[in-house]
Order: structure tokens, then C-alpha cells, then sequence
């Protein structure tokens, strides 16, 4: 007897229904998995570039090769174009990035982050805080990639993210200036009282990508697990209903032979 003559239709359409749970939950697989090879090629970029030993600066382009290299360059800041990044806490301390122009031999401007500080008792950015002198030097740093732009206004004398373009637009210093990446400090000779504070080297992990990507193979797999155990239960019970001679199989719990044992002891 077919027992699910009167309700395939509906079957069908759980059917489909899991197909389209198990696409997407293998779109979100391929995604987690996605995120897990940027984060492992982000760690091996930093592995490969952050001890070496600073070049010169001979490029105007970013190169996603090049993040985190040391580079070097001569020439002399522009203190009076500092400008302060917002929302940057440090250790769980709120604080701001400072950001300055720096002019080399040639021309070309670079941004330069030259370190962290600790925002004042009402989260507000400090008055006064220490910044390079104009004098000629040579300096080096890490390659870091411009950020995005939130496109929010931020109060004077700060910007929201480190959005190179935006940056300088605000300084004035359009001509001759890099746009796709800046420089992270990597030696201060100007600092008071240890600020601004030189950021260390991050600490960088693939995080929980690899097991999201499995959880989401697990739940395509458990939907068509839970639609064949759905469809063997309308079919027991349909037939438990039409049948009088059907017993349904029971399973045995974990210790229902030792507790049957035990009755009978007790009975005899």
C-alpha cells in the first residue's frame, strides 16, 4: 500500500525546499572557507614581510605583495598637516591614531602613522599631543593598505578612517602624494612619556572560518537527514492507523536488558 499517495505533493515540496536550504548553506560554506584562505594568506604575508630588513620606497602603487614591508625613506615631515584617526582603541583603551604627511627628497608625500593615543576622561581626542619636527630625516616603517571611506564627517583636525584621498584632501596636500598606502612608524625619535605609542606587531589567527564552513556542510546534510526521518514517521503512522497487525519497531534503550533482568529477579 502506497501511504503516501494522498500527501507526496507536499513531500515534494519539503524536498525542494532542503534542496534550497542545502544550496545555501553551501554558498555560506564556500564563503567561511573563502575567509578562512584570505586570513591564512594574510598571516603568511605578514610572516613573509614584517622582520625584513626596511628598502627603499620605489613604488606609488599598493601591491598586496608588499603589505607590511619595511620600507625607508629620507626627507621631513609636514606637523602642521597632522591629523588624528578616530575610534582606535588599544588594548581596550579608547584612542586615536596620529596621522602625518611626510615629504620626501623627490616631492612625493607619504602618510605616515606615527603611533597610538589615549583619548582624555570624556573619550574626546587630547588638546595637545607631541608631533615630528620639520627637520630632514630618515625614517622607516611598514606598507599598509589605504582603508575604505566611511563618507561621515569628523571634527576638525580628525578623519574617520585612514582613507588616503580623503586624508589628504583635508591637509591640502593633493600634488605629488600617494593615495594607495601609508607607512606604519616603525622607529620614533620624537615621542613623550612614550606617545605616541608605536603599535606592535599584530597577532593574527584564521579564527573559526574552517569550522563554520563545516557546520554549514553539517546543517545541508541534517535537512535531508530530517526529511527522511519525517516521511518514515507519516509512513509508520499511516500504517499503524490501516494496519492492525503492524507493530512498529521500538528501539531498545541503553540498559532496558539489564533493568528487564532486574524485574524479573525481583518478581521471582
Amino acid at each position: 500500500m502506497n501511504y503516501l499517495r494522498d500527501s507526496w505533493r507536499r513531500w515534494v515540496a519539503w524536498l525542494l525546499l532542503a534542496i534550497v536550504f542545502a544550496i545555501a548553506c553551501g554558498f555560506l560554506s564556500n564563503w567561511q572557507f573563502n575567509r578562512r584562505t584570505e586570513a591564512l594568506q594574510k598571516m603568511q604575508q605578514l610572516a613573509a614581510n614584517y622582520d625584513r630588513s626596511p628598502v627603499e620606497l620605489a613604488t606609488t602603487k599598493f601591491r598586496t605583495k608588499d603589505e607590511w614591508l619595511p620600507v625607508k625613506m629620507t626627507g621631513h615631515f609636514l606637523p602642521e598637516n597632522a591629523l588624528l584617526v578616530r575610534n582606535r582603541p588599544l588594548d581596550g583603551d579608547p584612542g586615536f591614531l596620529e596621522l602625518v604627511p611626510f615629504q620626501r627628497q623627490d616631492g612625493l608625500v607619504v602618510a605616515i602613522e606615527t603611533g597610538w593615543l589615549p583619548a582624555d576622561d570624556r573619550l574626546n581626542a587630547p588638546k595637545t599631543y607631541p608631533k615630528p619636527s620639520g627637520e630632514n630625516q630618515t625614517i622607516w616603517g611598514r606598507i599598509r593598505p589605504s582603508e575604505p571611506t566611511l563618507d561621515r564627517e569628523a571634527p576638525a583636525g580628525q578623519i574617520a578612517t585612514i582613507n588616503l584621498s580623503n586624508f589628504m584632501r583635508k591637509t591640502g596636500v593633493k600634488d605629488s602624494a600617494i593615495t594607495e598606502f601609508y607607512v606604519r612608524l616603525g622607529d620614533s625619535n620624537f615621542s613623550k612619556d612614550g606617545l605616541p605609542k608605536l603599535l606592535n606587531k599584530p597577532q593574527m589567527d584564521e579564527g573559526n572560518h574552517l569550522s563554520y564552513a563545516l557546520q554549514w556542510i553539517v546543517f545541508a546534510v541534517m535537512a535531508f537527514i530530517a526529511l527522511v526521518w519525517a516521511v518514515r514517521k507519516e509512513i509508520e503512522f499511516k500504517r499503524a492507523a490501516t494496519d492492525p497487525n503492524y507493530k512498529p519497531k521500538v528501539r531498545k534503550k541503553v540498559g532496558d536488558e539489564d533493568n528487564a533482568a532486574e524485574d524479573i529477579i525481583l518478581l521471582s
